[in-house]
């Protein structure tokens, strides 16, 4: 499904969200360390659209996805940036040795992998001790009122619009339901803990929209 909506995720992920999804992610990449010496990964990252605000904050970033359609994207749109490496991996079984990245970010992806504790555990191997974790993820708007109007968009405007300009309806009527259903704000925080991570702060977006977690590795 990824492979095939790859060409137009990032129009649409703009488009949809009114460009709330660009200055999200910015929030989400300045709660990363600055090291410039650092090696940082960008799980589940698509088509890549956090690595050249990433890449400026480390050594070298490796941008990881399962879709190779999307990573292709991604290689294509940011073949100026140096210092970033592309590889197809899936997120509960990395291919990477124990300890290698000093941060780890992970953008609208943790909610469509499918053992989400496999993944965070991942995470927590390959990433040195005192390493950051930092996710962002859609939850539910908290306000009874802006919960049904959001709902609404979810599920009428956005598998419209989305399936007129990808071609795949489908794609944008499934992206809404994982959203819907994922176990944001608290019930996330206990997943971070169940998998080893310390979490240290949750920021809610928009009411509730979205979420920004920030977790650490300790030992």
């Amino acid at each position: 499904m990824f492979d095939r909506i790859a060409p137009t995720y990032d129009f649409l992920n703009r488009a949809l969200s009114f460009g709330l999804n660009w200055l999200w992610e910015s929030a989400l990449v300045r709660r990363l360390p600055k090291d410039l010496d650092g090696t940082f990964l960008d799980l589940c990252s698509g088509t890549g659209a956090l690595v050249p605000r990433i890449s400026r904050r480390c050594g070298k970033v490796v941008a990881a996805d399962i879709s190779p359609q999307m990573l292709a994207v991604g290689k294509r749109r940011h073949s100026k940036i140096r210092n970033c490496e592309w590889v197809e991996a899936d997120a509960q079984s990395l291919p990477f040795s124990d300890s290698s990245f000093d941060a780890v970010s992970i953008a609208y992806g943790i909610r469509n992998v499918p053992d989400r504790v496999q993944a965070l555990r991942e995470a927590l191997r390959v990433s040195k001790p005192g390493a950051t974790l930092a996710i962002l993820e859609f939850g539910q708007a908290r306000n009874r009122v802006w919960r049904a109007i959001f709902g609404w968009y979810s599920r009428v405007i956005i598998p419209a619009v989305g399936g007129l300009i990808s071609g795949e309806r489908a794609a944008y009527e499934y992206l809404p339901k994982t959203s819907a259903a994922f176990p944001a704000g608290q019930l996330f925080e206990s997943l971070l803990r169940e998998s080893g991570w310390v979490p240290l702060s949750t920021r809610s977006l928009q009411g509730g929209v979205a979420y920004i977690y920030l977790a650490r590795k300790t030992g």
